[in-house]
């Protein structure tokens, strides 16, 4: 390999790390929690109670949406999977959703408070709370500069087997850099997987001119590449749709034999003549996102003809969906998927902080650029995952009678974030580090504390009930507290650049 294209290599491999790389941190980090969103969301609504699959919880959903959806454009039927947990019923009327949680007893409705719960972290990591296509667009941005980076990273090791298994300790540069190589062989695979998935799932926005030339337009493309049912007849004469869904059951069971098959059932203009339901299988029997459907008359029970076949490329794109949300993962995969989501999340934040390390090493004057950017580090690298644990505080201490209670926690994580921003412009370095790192942990021993403060019950309940969400999420946030404190005690005692960098920097400023 000649030495100049290493040295272009090298110089790509860098700069397409920095550029982007605090957002990437963000979005990965958000990501990897994502792949434990029902969970989450149990935890962020604990009012809600262990459900169970039962006979007779379909006709129960329909005895509740006869009552409260009369005249309802769409009903929907979440029914509860080993995941979730939660039974609940939607209807939609008027241009209004109305959402009603179901309890196992005869009759019983259960008030969750309100809440994003993990769904946040997963339309975060791919909108960036940003309204319209806007966040797609960057964070497609940033997953092909994360490509990139990967490859470019491949041609700057020479020797790639021996820096595998090369970590030195004494000094935290040198620990640091040997960190970086060993995670970044690891994750290669992950990385390379996520990004191109990221990518091909919305490949259809980022090469808009290909969707005019044609089809055009970019839903007029979606559409010819995946045909939908026809569109229903509003007009039609009224009817009642079924009240008892052992008509349909038979056909379903013959099917789609054995139990808990179905995840979904969606009554689409119920009180029509025409109106139809849809009734789509569990995701986890399939990689591909979209999970098979069957249709039947909303009114009588007969099927009806189910959706068109989609293209290949329709099929294909859906099979890069399922593999970036990863719904087919059994237990043991999502833990794989979710370490292997750390490590990239570290392999980022130790390329951030190598880059600017070496800088520093290399020049006698310190300017305004490296000040800025060992700020940015501290805010992303130890500010977020702070805001993250403020986030689940909030869910705990915030009254749950507020309105817009969901949007106000999304708001503390983001002022968290932001604080978190100012602080380390206001404190040196070294103590920005240490202080948001000791304040992260503070928080996780906090959330189980305010728990037992508030109810003392849950726990109880989860330990006698077996409820293992509730118990790992705790013990989860425990363990991830004393890494945070062991991590912020083993930098306080390190010797590292940051007092001299500071004070240099700081006089310049």
């Amino acid at each position: 390999m000649k030495p100049d294209f290493r040295k272009s290599m090298i110089w790509l491999h860098t700069y397409s790390g920095l550029v982007i790389g605090w957002l990437l941190f963000s979005i990965f980090l958000t990501g990897t929690l994502s792949y434990f969103n029902p969970e989450i969301t149990q935890w962020m609504k604990p009012e809600l109670v262990h459900v169970s699959s039962t006979q007779n919880m379909i006709n129960r959903s329909l005895t509740q949406l006869h009552k409260k959806g009369v005249d309802a454009d769409t009903w929907r039927i979440y029914l509860p999977d080993e995941r979730t947990q939660h039974w609940s019923i939607q209807w939609h009327k008027e241009g209004k959703r109305h959402n009603l949680s179901l309890g196992p007893e005869q009759g019983q409705v259960l008030s969750p408070r309100e809440s994003d719960g993990g769904n946040f972290f997963r339309t975060f990591h791919y909108t960036l709370q940003l309204r319209g296509y806007g966040g797609r667009y960057i964070a497609g941005i940033a997953a092909m500069f994360m490509l990139v980076a990967v490859f470019s990273g491949i041609f700057t090791h020479r020797r790639f087997f021996r820096d595998f298994f090369t970590l030195r300790l004494k000094k935290l540069s040198k620990t640091l850099t040997d960190a970086h190589a060993i995670v970044g062989v690891v994750t290669i695979p992950f990385c390379i997987m996520i990004c191109t998935s990221a990518i091909m799932i919305y490949v259809i926005m980022y090469m808009p001119f290909s969707a005019e030339h044609y089809a055009g337009g970019q839903r007029d493309l979606s559409r010819a590449l995946s045909p939908g049912l026809v569109n229903l007849d509003k007009s039609a004469s009224r009817h009642i749709p079924l009240l008892d869904f052992t008509v349909v059951g038979r056909q379903v069971q013959s099917q789609w034999p054995g139990q808990k098959q179905i995840r979904r059932i969606t009554f689409e203009q119920p009180f029509s003549q025409d109106g139809r339901i849809i009734l789509e299988r569990v995701k986890d029997l399939t990689l591909s996102r979209q999970s098979q459907r069957l249709i039947f008359s909303s009114h009588s029970g007969e099927p009806l003809a189910g959706y068109p076949n989609a293209s290949t490329a329709t099929q294909v794109r859906r099979v890069f969906f399922g593999l970036h949300e990863a719904h087919f993962a059994d237990i043991s995969l999502r833990w794989l998927l979710f370490l292997l989501g750390l490590l990239s999340s570290a392999l980022i934040a130790t390329g951030l902080i190598i880059w600017l390390n070496k800088r520093l090493e290399k020049v006698k004057q310190h300017h305004i650029g490296h000040f800025i950017v060992e700020r940015l580090n501290i805010a992303a690298i130890s500010g977020l995952p702070l805001a993250i644990v403020t986030f689940f505080v909030g869910n705990r201490v915030l009254n749950t009678a507020l309105e817009n209670r969901a949007s106000i926690e999304v708001d503390v994580f983001l002022w968290a974030w932001l604080a978190c921003l100012f602080h380390s412009f206001l404190r040196p370095a070294k103590k920005a580090w240490v202080e948001q790192l000791l304040i992260t942990s503070l928080g996780c021993y906090l959330l189980p504390i305010i728990d037992l403060y508030q109810d003392s019950q849950r726990l109880k309940n989860a330990i006698f009930d077996g409820n293992l969400t509730y118990l790992t999420f705790n013990l989860f946030v425990l363990f991830t507290g004393l890494i945070f404190m062991k991590t912020a005690f083993w930098l306080r005692a390190k010797n590292t650049l940051y007092k001299t960098v500071s004070l240099r920097v700081n006089k310049l400023c």
